[in-house]
């Protein structure tokens, strides 16, 4: 089994650049709102001729400084038929961001997920990415993350962990369809160097309307392809949410 720490040690060091001085910006830059925090909610439940149910949560926080900044987010869905589990998926990911220039800053991100119907105990990984402010206006909103990432995969029952060295390429964006309401992006494309047929994608749609200047009504869509899964589960998985979100913070609607 490959060995993971000389690359974990090599994103150590990269991540050592964070500390660098950026370059002083324009005194005019607006300072980001201070912290914002979003939870979302979905719940379903039936009885008599059919017993079932299904859950979920997500999470989002973002705290903005003058030069750091730093988000997190977590998710997780749960499904149930006739007391037997059907469905059981959870992933966070949290990343540390450090402004170089006006519209580049250099981050570190950290990410876990699981979802044992994929085959999957556990996958956690770390990467140190460049990140790139293509448009940013309070209207709409366009990001490009490339970098490297070092992960270990933890398959399900008795096969061994492994561990790859890869990249991480991810195109992001949101924007205002309304006063009330916004829609938000992202594709992620998962590259490994020790295994080029071992790539990943990950594609994320959501649609929130607020119903108040706390509450609203959110619409998600997630995909995710593997294309070498865990031996005897399928490339492919996509989930579809519906969930009452609580928006606290700065971008709560005014």
């Amino acid at each position: 089994m490959r060995t993971a720490a000389p690359r974990f040690l090599l994103a150590a060091c990269l991540a050592a650049c964070c500390l660098i001085p950026p370059r002083p910006l324009e005194a005019q830059t607006p300072a980001p709102p201070p912290w914002n925090m979003k939870l979302g909610f979905s719940y379903l439940a039936t009885s008599g001729n059919t017993e079932t149910s299904s859950s979920g949560f997500d999470a989002a926080f973002d705290r903005g400084w003058r030069s750091w900044a730093l988000e997190g987010s977590a998710a997780g869905v749960s499904a149930t038929k006739r007391g037997r589990r059907t469905a059981e998926s959870y992933n966070a990911q949290t990343r540390a961001r450090r402004k170089l220039r006006k519209r580049l800053q250099l981050t570190l991100g950290l990410r876990w997920e699981r979802n044992r119907f994929a085959g999957l105990d556990g996958r956690q990984a770390a990467d140190v990415s460049l990140l790139w402010e293509v448009h940013e206006t309070p209207a709409w909103k366009l990001r490009a993350l490339g970098g490297l990432l070092v992960s270990q995969e933890e398959p399900r029952g008795n096969r061994p962990a492994a561990d790859s060295f890869g990249g991480l390429l991810q195109v992001s964006g949101d924007a205002r369809v309304s006063e009330t309401a916004s829609w938000d992006g992202q594709v992620t494309f998962f590259p490994n160097f020790d295994d080029a047929g071992d790539y990943r994608f990950q594609g994320h749609l959501g649609l929130q309307a607020s119903l108040s200047r706390h509450l609203g009504l959110r619409l998600g869509y997630d995909l995710k392809f593997d294309n070498e899964p865990v031996p005897g589960f399928g490339t492919t998985d996509a989930s579809t949410t519906a969930s009452l979100v609580l928006q606290l913070g700065g971008k709560a609607q005014p």
